[in-house]
């Protein structure tokens, strides 16, 4: 017999001589579980030919064969075994790993995607743990979808509430803190040199380092502390990390999102060319995904604008951002690809669309080199673009 004692020493290390009844954490953890297998088995589990049980009052596992016949039981019992162990291995990890997401803000399971969230086991063990901590994902995830495009100020506002918002609910959940960063460091690019400017960047910088610390492995984490390098023009530093987390995970698209601004604005076109062809996530939804328009604008930069003009009408279709910048870069490309009076009529079309963009002072302060920024303009001033609306002041600082 496995006694709750004995759970409380061996798993939650409790010392013997604690004063705390440790009994009755062993129990109301067992209790998160047994509910945490009843929902895996009225959902996702239903099908499954091995049922996992701890009975009330007991914590040794029963087992429980669903397969039709003694002679089906003996065959496949082995294999169902495997897989049923897996199944319970997750469901563990979701209970155990709620204490670990409240704690620490590491992720509940190494294949917990940070893109769509959680398993409906793991969402049901954290829920039964602490709805708040839950809630604080949740709305993480929702904002870091309303991101892009980042030109669009009150969809930035909107998202910073709600990462505020979450990280009063769940302070150790880095996706709060990492989400806070990556808001923060897009606003500077928007603001005039100052005080004001300076302490946005010093918040975002903060809630970077901290996302971090509580989540040292989390690819948003990395990814987010390499954007506030960025921002602060700590270059090199900016593409360690941020390379670092789309090492760990290639098929994560925030991160490739931002990874993609920063070796784009860095001039490192190339670095865009090889990681962010859409083309390599031909069967996911790329819907508001900024790393399609940075591709393409890294095409225009290595001189092939027809192909460049091919990606941005396919980051159009696939549903990717609308704004200033992918905008500026079609005309230009039309613009050098001889087609002066479909320039032209954009031109006229985006000033109408955007009249207050501050496009080009926005774009000079994120290009490191100069040059860059340069020949974007050149042509679109050569397309009859002219600035438009009020300029933030400009300085050596990105």
């Amino acid at each position: 017999m496995i006694f709750g004692k004995t759970i409380a020493d061996d798993v939650y290390k409790r010392p013997p001589s604690s004063s705390v009844d440790s009994s009755s954490l062993v129990r109301v953890d067992a209790g998160r579980l047994r509910r945490a297998l009843e929902a895996y088995y009225a959902g996702e589990g239903a099908e499954d030919g091995v049922r996992f049980h701890i009975d009330t009052g007991q914590y040794a596992v029963r087992f429980e064969y669903l397969l039709e016949t003694p002679t089906e039981q003996l065959v496949g019992r082995r294999k169902v075994l495997a897989a049923g162990l897996a199944v319970l291995g997750v469901l563990v990890a979701g209970v155990v790993g709620g204490i670990v997401f409240l704690n620490s803000g590491e992720p509940v399971t190494q294949k917990n995607t940070q893109r769509t969230g959680l398993s409906s086991a793991q969402r049901a063990a954290l829920l039964n743990r602490s709805p708040r901590a839950l809630e604080a994902l949740d709305l993480a995830i929702q904002a870091r979808g309303l991101i892009f495009p980042a030109t669009n100020p009150s969809r930035l506002i909107a998202a910073k509430g709600m990462f505020e918002r979450a990280i009063k609910l769940s302070p150790t959940y880095y996706g709060g803190h990492a989400g806070l960063a990556q808001i923060c460091g897009l606003q500077t690019f928007f603001m005039p040199l100052g005080e004001e400017r300076d302490a946005i960047m010093s918040l975002g910088y903060k809630h970077a380092q901290i996302a971090l610390a509580h989540g040292p492995t989390s690819t948003w984490a990395q990814s987010s502390f390499g954007w506030m390098e960025f921002v602060r023009g700590n270059i090199e530093e900016a593409r360690s990390f941020s390379g670092r987390a789309l090492e760990i995970d290639p098929a994560d698209l925030d991160v490739l999102d931002f990874d993609s601004l920063i070796n784009f604005f860095s001039g490192d076109f190339e670095h865009v060319f090889r990681t962010a062809d859409p083309e390599k996530f031909d069967t996911q939804s790329l819907k508001r995904h900024v790393f399609m328009v940075t591709y393409a604008a890294s095409i225009f930069h290595l001189g092939d604008e027809e192909k460049a003009i091919a990606a941005l009408n396919n980051s159009a279709a696939r549903g990717g951002p609308i704004s200033p910048i992918g905008s500026a870069y079609l005309i230009a490309a039309h613009q050098k690809a001889g087609d002066v009076a479909l320039a032209r009529s954009l031109t006229q079309e985006f000033e109408t669309t955007w009249p207050n963009s501050q496009l080009e002072a926005i774009v000079r302060r994120l290009f490191v080199d100069v040059e860059n920024a340069d020949t974007l303009f050149d042509t679109l001033k050569a397309a009859g673009w002219h600035a438009t609306g009020p300029q933030p002041a400009t300085g050596s600082e990105p």
